[in-house]
């Protein structure tokens, strides 16, 4: 027996000494990994940052043009609506007034024309030409818009395409109005998309880059690189939308709305006007140089790794499968072979000390019996390998609904199971048992199973003194067998588990 004691005080001693290594070995390769992901992450976070600041001047250069542009479009607008309200404007040859009217339009890059729409939506007036074309406009939307708003002020509409040129533009416009107040027309500038194109291409953003602009309501005006059928179409669903009301400019990471690439977002409201100019630059792009570098590290880091992770593997190895082996036994002897739940042995030998426990205590412990309805029936029509299978998943469900560490689920025998709940009101019983179903019939649907019914019964008490553990098994028994006796696939409460209980649970369990 002596020799025998300092065998296992020797191998204690050995056993001691060798974790003590292997633990200094893993602090080492812990430190130094940490320092390497530590020098990694601060240089992931600089080429964000690198990335950010270029995005973000690109903005400002974009948000500057444009709204120079549409301040400038505006001011023509603006100078429009004040000559035509003027009497002396009115009174001058055409050819003079329509020179007084139209003399900033030249002032902005790529305006198309100005026109004036009486209240009906007809062209009066063109900055192009002295022969007024014959349309009526009265059914786009920046017409509509002031016909149906007096304070609309500055419009910007959707992109189309002018019915003279096909060409696409964005139409600028204001109101007009007669002297008491009611409508009177409109006048619109048309700015040509290809200035938005032309300023957007001489970005660089790497492959995967983009630039996007589009109206405060998701509507795109222009998207580089240029997608023809991306124009005019509604993003308001884009994660843009969530922040921009928030914040007029910011960034954030998503992926993107138009094409799924993962980017980072850099995005400003243009000046005061309806318009936000949002430029991403795809992860992938912006971590490229650091993936690389970050690859080496992570090369020397795993060799490392390695290294000691053999050393490690020799020293414990042998210690390791014979624990392994005996962990295999006592869980095989504990553990029901189809299901993986607790076996009946193993269940007993726990519920036996669980009760003690609670009788101590004083507290509550609960118990669930579960049964599949007609699996014999199931087992006939189905097969038995169907059979297993449904049995495999109701001991899933269980075992995805025992949340607490000394929840026990167990086959308690053929179509029969167990929960055991110490220290669990029947309130929580009750909740647990609304959870496996729910459970059982997700894992059904996903593999492809065809669920039976389940019937439960449930029982709750505190342990009187000197009270026999079989006490609870019964009331839940008795429970679980009128739960089959009022039709299956339900739930039954064993008297004074709650205080609306169903009446007097004395017959015997139902097949």
């Amino acid at each position: 027996m002596l020799a025998s004691n300092q065998i296992h005080a020797a191998k204690a001693a050995s056993n001691k000494s060798i974790n003590r290594l292997i633990g200094l070995l893993f602090v080492v390769v812990i430190g130094f990994s940490a320092l390497c992901a530590y020098i990694l992450l601060e240089a992931r976070s600089a080429a964000w940052e690198r990335a950010a600041e270029v995005a973000a001047s690109l903005v400002s250069t974009i948000e500057n043009d444009v709204s120079r542009n549409i301040e400038i479009a505006d001011l023509s607008l603006q100078s429009v609506v004040e000559n035509l309200n003027n009497p002396a404007v009115s009174r001058l040859d055409p050819q003079t007034r329509r020179g007084i009217l139209f003399n900033r339009s030249a002032a902005v890059r790529q305006l198309g024309t100005i026109m004036v729409f009486d209240e009906k939506g007809n062209v009066t007036l063109d900055s192009r030409t002295e022969h007024v074309p014959s349309l009526n406009m009265a059914d786009r939307d920046y017409f509509q818009v002031h016909k149906v708003n007096p304070a609309a002020g500055l419009s910007i509409s959707r992109p189309m395409k002018t019915r003279l040129t096909g060409q696409w533009i964005v139409g600028l416009s204001r109101r007009l109005s007669h002297p008491d107040g009611s409508f009177a027309g409109v006048v619109m500038a048309s700015l040509r998309l290809t200035y938005f194109q032309q300023l957007f291409q001489q970005a660089v953003l790497g492959p995967n880059g983009n630039i996007t602009l589009s109206r405060d309501d998701g509507v795109v005006l222009m998207r580089w690189p240029y997608q023809a059928d991306l124009i005019g179409s509604d993003i308001s669903h884009a994660k843009l939308y969530e922040y921009l009301p928030k914040a007029r400019a910011g960034r954030f990471e998503t992926f993107a709305a138009t094409d799924g690439v993962h980017r980072l977002i850099v995005y400003s409201q243009i000046g005061e006007f309806p318009l936000v100019v949002g430029v991403g630059q795809s992860t992938a792009d912006i971590y490229a140089h650091w993936r690389a570098h970050a690859l080496r590290i992570a090369v020397v880091v795993a060799v490392l790794t390695a290294t000691i992770l053999l050393l490690a593997t020799y020293l414990f190895r042998e210690l390791n499968r014979r624990r392994r082996a005996e962990s295999r036994l006592a869980v095989q002897a504990m553990t029901d072979s189809l299901t993986k739940l607790s076996n009946r042995r193993h269940f007993n030998e726990t519920f036996g000390a669980d009760w003690d426990s609670a009788m101590r205590a004083r507290a509550p412990i609960s118990l669930i019996m579960i049964d599949a309805d007609k699996f014999k029936s199931y087992n006939d029509t189905f097969g038995h390998q169907a059979g297993d299978a449904l049995l495999k998943t109701i001991g899933a469900a269980i075992a995805d609904s025992a949340k607490h560490d000394n929840d026990l689920g167990a086959r308690y025998g053929g179509d029969e199971f167990a929960l055991l709940l110490p220290e669990t009101s029947a309130e929580r019983a009750k909740t647990v048992e609304q959870a496996i179903r729910s459970r059982f019939m997700e894992l059904c649907q996903q593999g492809g199973i065809v669920p039976s019914g389940l019937s439960f019964g449930i029982a709750c008490m505190v342990p009187p003194e000197g009270g026999a553990k079989n006490e609870l098994v019964e009331a839940a028994d008795r429970a679980l067998y009128h739960a089959k006796r009022r039709g299956r696939d339900r739930t039954e409460m064993a008297p004074g588990s709650e205080p609306d209980s169903a009446p007097p649970l004395d017959q015997p369990r139902a097949a």
